[in-house]
């Protein structure tokens, strides 16, 4: 059975397979039955266009053998006319080829229809899983990783699923149907194919097994140059400011090399499919040929039945030779259908408790007991770490960077769950509340304010969904955004543009503020929310926050000694422990850590 591993160090997921390779060659007839099947009704139409797509061309080589013996009689010195039997038999080949058209049609537009649903709920089972799934998950592994596997690996899929559809019914029934006529126009000729033909099976599929493999190298690499796109991309002005063009230039192209390096090795597997069933044909040909030149000589067949013979290789032909290279765009979407699962089939380690109960009206009260806590690579972040807030108290965490006040945030949201020890709001294990309910009774404003693509007042509103266009200006003015929201082309319906890229930083992180404040929830989470503010809208910020926060339960991280002398308390950080406690003057007056950070930011 499949099992996914939990992430082993940040920037990549290590998956572990336990059955092999024979678990892995069934993902993509998982992915048939469990993602395809529900479309099933469309696929039903499919494939009976495709029968009747197969018994028109079928019919091919018999008509032909039919017009041919005619042709014969027409050639002799007793004919004098032709005979309103061929022309029938002329018009029911074009009514043939008639049929055959619309219904390839009708075929290739119901699976093609087919698999477009199908490939929707992949996306979104993908999405959702991730969106659902482990915070650790998302921060451990590349962006680009994930995003490829909604362009890339998804187009494997739709590849491998058209053809698939479009091609195996279709390929299958011809061949079997031309395989029927043939019989019983000449079977011996027909005997001499099914002899020659399965020789190049074997080589197929070897090859198609090694284009699965080198698929997998090529679809993750693709999400490694897609990480590198991104990152080039956002990181424009760092590039600029320290001329590091060329750097980036030579990072790129390197990822394109390798890119074209492993997709090249694809390329070559895939062309030698057509290559061994065309010199297959080829022996065939010879084959059918000689004999039917010996036979013909002994009057053991006619030229009606050869050239109704070859007519029908004709047909089979191009039918063979798709149903061949099908194997190497299986294995290929089979890869993705394994990337595909790494995905959905991953069971978030943090998730509700049965019994875990909706968090109503929280007073607020925080406390940690004897946190601690290790990330995936194993660096330690909280070592016993206790400490509690009162409700309607603002308490700051200051300390040197890795002392663990960002991990206090994701432990409160629960993003992470602590190795040992207790985290408790109002006196409970955090594990004992539904995840949601416990996410909506807190607020959180992060250093990096990241917009969504949409437009202002859309921003604020995710704070609260459905809030009232009057509670929207209501949280932004008390962010203070309400003056610089009006100058806006649009106002409150300017767009923010991507990661809110329209907006200056400190527009974007009072746009996060308001967010935040329409929440209404008793726990505010400040995670250096002013550090993008000049001092004069920083002053007023402040000054609406300590209005807002009187009845909250206030965390803020800070450097800022501004931000941080108003605190009721202040509780200092160090290597994942509380090494002083008290307010701004009382550790003034201690003369420890706090003392120094303050000095230093000082001097």
């Amino acid at each position: 059975m499949r099992t996914v591993c939990s992430i082993l160090r940040p920037g990549r997921i290590i998956t572990s397979d336990m059955a092999g390779e024979p678990e892995r060659s069934r993902s993509l007839f998982r992915l048939t039955t469990e993602r395809f099947k529900p479309h099933w009704r469309w696929f039903a139409i499919g494939t009976a266009c495709a029968a009747v797509t197969s018994a028109a061309a079928a019919s091919y080589g018999y008509l032909l053998k039919l017009v041919v013996e005619g042709l014969e009689q027409l050639a002799g010195p007793d004919s004098v006319a032709v005979p309103s039997s061929l022309w029938w038999l002329i018009g029911i080949i074009g009514f043939a080829a008639a049929v055959r058209s619309l219904s390839l049609y009708g075929m290739t537009l119901a699976n093609n229809t087919g698999v477009q649903r199908a490939i929707i709920d992949i996306q979104t089972d993908q999405f959702d899983a991730l969106t659902d799934g482990d915070f650790a998950r998302l921060s451990g592994d590349r962006s680009g990783g994930f995003v490829s596997r909604f362009i890339n690996d998804v187009n494997a899929l739709r590849d491998a699923g058209l053809r698939l559809a479009n091609n195996l019914t279709k390929g299958v029934l011809t061949v079997f149907g031309v395989l029927v006529t043939m019989f019983i126009m000449d079977w011996k000729l027909t005997l001499v194919l099914l002899l020659v033909y399965p020789i190049a099976f074997g080589p197929v599929i070897g090859l198609g097994n090694r284009v699965r493999r080198r698929s997998k190298q090529a679809q993750r690499q693709i999400g490694e140059v897609a990480s590198l796109l991104s990152e080039s991309f956002q990181s424009a002005r760092v590039v600029k400011a320290y001329g590091l063009e060329d750097y980036q230039k030579a990072r790129a192209k390197r990822g394109f090399v390798e890119r074209s390096r492993l997709f090249l090795k694809v390329l070559t597997d895939r062309a030698a499919v057509d290559p061994i069933l065309e010199i297959t044909g080829g022996l065939a040909l010879v084959g059918i040929l000689a004999l039917t030149a010996w036979r013909i000589a002994d009057g053991d067949t006619s030229l009606g039945n050869f050239v109704g013979v070859i007519g029908a290789v004709a047909v089979a032909a191009p039918e063979v030779r798709a149903l061949g290279t099908l194997n190497a765009v299986a294995q290929e979407g089979g890869a993705a259908a394994d990337r595909v699962f790494e995905i959905t089939d991953a069971k978030p380690q943090i998730q509700d408790r049965p019994d875990a109960r909706d968090l109503e009206s929280a007073r607020g009260s925080i406390e940690f007991r004897d946190v601690h806590f290790a990330y995936p690579d194993g660096s330690q972040a909280l070592k016993g770490l206790s400490f509690s807030a009162n409700p309607g108290e603002t308490v700051a965490l200051v300390g040197p960077s890795g002392a663990g006040k960002s991990t206090i945030f994701n432990m409160l949201l629960r993003l992470y769950d602590p190795v040992s020890g207790t985290v408790l709001i109002d006196g409970n294990d955090v594990r004992s509340y539904t995840e949601a309910s416990l996410r909506r009774s807190t607020a959180l404003v992060a250093q990096e304010a990241l917009l969504f693509d949409d437009t202002v007042a859309a921003n604020i509103a995710l704070g609260r969904i459905g809030a009232r266009r009057e509670e929207i200006k209501e949280a932004a003015r008390a962010a203070n955004a309400h003056e610089f929201i009006l100058g806006l082309p649009g106002g409150y319906e300017a767009p923010c543009g991507e990661m809110g890229r329209n907006l200056s930083g400190g527009q974007r992180q009072r746009i996060a503020l308001a967010r935040a404040i329409i929440r209404q929830a008793p726990i505010l989470l400040l995670d250096e929310a002013t550090s993008a503010l000049d001092a004069e809208s920083e002053a007023k910020v402040q000054s609406a926050l300590s209005e807002y926060a009187k009845d909250r339960t206030t965390l803020v991280i800070a450097h800022r000694l501004s931000t941080v002398r108003s605190a009721d308390r202040i509780i200092v950080l160090d290597d994942g422990q509380v090494a002083e406690e008290g307010t701004h003057q009382e550790l003034i007056r201690l003369g420890g850590l706090y003392k120094q950070l303050v000095e230093l930011q000082l001097s």
